[in-house]
């Protein structure tokens, strides 16, 4: 129990921090002057509902196909919780403007989920979770003090199967995504 009420705890910092990253983002972008936003390689935070995310490495060299892989590993002694996803994109619309660049693609992502928690009788619980989706999203790329910028949003379907001590069960649902990147 008082793991699940720290989980949610870091959790709902971390949303909190997100959203006023964003925000400041926003507000910065007033003052963004021309820069060049086509780079090749970007890196950043990724997450989609409701357990999926992490750190974020993207390609963008064969634009309009975009590469991304997403990572997380937290090891503790009652809670482990690891994370490895891949997607592709294409870009169905981009747009270069002279302060911001911005498409809308198709997405095709893959991930693997391996989490150890401890239960109510103290037994440790391994769930293993594999699931792939489609998703349709946005980005919006600005400079910020030099630096190309991209923010996300993404929503999909997605399937996928969840083993863990006892018992397998296929998962099916609605997830959304964001994620804010620095390209270089």
């Amino acid at each position: 129990m008082k793991i699940t009420k720290k989980h949610n705890a870091v959790r709902k910092i971390g949303t909190y921090l997100f959203i006023y990253l964003v925000c400041l983002l926003f507000s910065s972008s007033i003052q963004a002057q021309e820069a060049n936003l086509t780079k090749k390689f970007g890196i950043g935070s990724q997450g989609a509902t409701p357990a999926f995310g992490g750190i974020s490495l993207r390609y963008n060299g064969l634009a309009p196909v975009y590469l991304q892989t997403v990572g997380r590993f937290i090891l503790n002694d009652q809670y482990g919780d690891h994370m490895l996803g891949a997607g592709v994109s294409y870009a169905i619309f981009e747009h270069r403007g002279k302060w911001n660049q911005a498409r809308l693609y198709f997405t095709l992502e893959g991930g693997w989920r391996y989490k150890t928690e401890k239960d109510f009788q103290k037994e440790i619980v391994k769930t293993t979770t594999l699931a792939a989706g489609i998703a349709f999203g946005g980005e919006l790329v600005f400079s910020l003090g030099g630096i190309p910028l991209g923010l996300n949003i993404s929503i999909g379907q997605g399937i996928g199967r969840e083993n863990n001590n006892s018992q397998s069960k296929e998962i099916a649902g609605v997830y959304v995504g964001a994620g804010v990147h620095a390209y270089f």
